[in-house]
């Protein structure tokens, strides 16, 4: 309606639906010949490549977007195919179980490139909703831990603001640096390269550490990390890292025994939303909540 008071003529044939519900679109008047439908099993973490997929086609281009699925599908026939002891996202996996499974809480990525400032909070979704279970996948209590709680930044903003806790502090967090190589053609090259000396040296810092008489001064080192280094930001390159990503966090959850694609924790805080907005059943929260509410005017 509101396209056609703007004088849009035909509003409903400009229209394209995508939906795991295709029945509802067509009944909405979207033409059945413009509806992408996705299976409902498709969490929204797991949906870059399917029919979601369609924004970005549309802001990358459609060959953009075909070498991003083409990256991708490199790393699935990878994961696929390669012996366990070669398979990258397999000893990944083992890596950040080796550190969950003695009582490592933590680990963080540092995107040492600003094109995937993105990136950490993109994997906190990845990771922690997927593998931030406490029962298996039949239901039963799991009987040790399972993912870790994922944090990370970008390039140098966070070594002025958490590498002091991750040189010195009295926690382990085990480190992931992902850097390219090769920088975006717009920045100035000796600020890519000044990047670079900078991501490398804080891995090697980590691990080999420094004494000093003075202990505030010393940096006990043998602290892990792991450094991702990419030739080029492309497409292509961009779809194989996600891609990893996402295998990674599948055989987590295959060795801990959990589903990876529910997220039933998520929905409880919307049921409560939607419970405070309805007067009648405010009765029924605590007197902290209904103190809030009434604070808030709602």
């Amino acid at each position: 309606a509101w396209l056609e008071e703007g004088g849009v003529a035909d509003p409903y044939g400009r229209l394209i639906a995508v939906t795991a519900a295709p029945e509802r679109a067509v009944e909405f008047g979207i033409d059945e010949t413009r509806v992408l439908p996705f299976a409902e099993s498709v969490g929204g973490r797991y949906s870059l490549w399917s029919s979601i997929g369609l924004p970005a086609a549309l802001a990358l281009g459609v060959d953009a977007f075909e070498e991003l699925l083409e990256g991708a599908a490199a790393m699935d026939e990878h994961f696929r195919e390669a012996p366990v002891a070669a398979n990258v996202p397999v000893l990944a996996a083992v890596g950040d179980l080796f550190y969950a499974q003695r009582g490592v809480q933590t680990q963080a990525v540092f995107a040492y490139d600003e094109r995937l400032r993105l990136l950490p909070s993109y994997l906190q979704q990845l990771v922690m909703e997927s593998n931030g279970k406490s029962v298996t996948a039949e239901g039963q209590p799991l009987q040790r831990p399972s993912s870790s709680i994922l944090w990370g930044g970008t390039g140098t903003d966070a070594q002025h603001a958490v590498f002091q806790l991750l040189h010195q502090g009295s926690h382990l967090v085990p480190v992931e640096f992902v850097a390219v190589a090769e920088g975006d053609d717009e920045q100035d090259p000796a600020h890519h390269r000044d990047l670079l000396l900078n991501c490398f040296a804080q891995a090697a810092a980590l691990m080999a550490g420094r004494p000093a008489e003075d202990p505030a001064r010393a940096y006990p080192g043998n602290r892990p990390s792991t450094t991702i280094l990419l030739d080029r930001l492309e497409p292509r390159s961009l779809g194989a890292l996600i891609a990893f990503y996402e295998h990674r966090t599948f055989v987590q959850a295959v060795f801990l025994g959990i589903n990876p694609f529910d997220q039933f924790g998520v929905e409880l805080g919307k049921s409560i939303a939607r419970a405070i907005d309805d007067p009648d059943q405010r009765a029924s929260f605590d007197p902290s909540t209904r103190a809030l509410i009434e604070r808030a005017g709602l």
